[in-house]
């Protein structure tokens, strides 16, 4: 499943929760705590990626430039 796809679940089940039939606030209910817990961790993997790339960067900065030859 896309970001997208999971952010338009979560999107879905809390207005689900707020104005759906019984057995749809149930089921929303349900899956709201695992839909949160999965937006979290890729939100928390996208800002680890970032963070990694960002240091590889900084790193690549502070390397000495290889000597030219002439």
């Amino acid at each position: 499943m896309t970001d997208a796809e999971l952010a338009t679940l979560h999107s879905n089940s809390k207005r689900l929760m707020d104005a759906g039939t019984a057995a749809q606030q149930k089921a929303a209910e349900a899956l709201i705590p695992s839909i949160t817990a999965e937006l979290s961790a890729r939100s928390e993997a996208v800002a680890a990626g970032k963070a990694q790339a960002l240091a590889l960067r900084r790193a690549n900065k502070l390397k000495p430039s290889p000597a030219v030859a002439g």
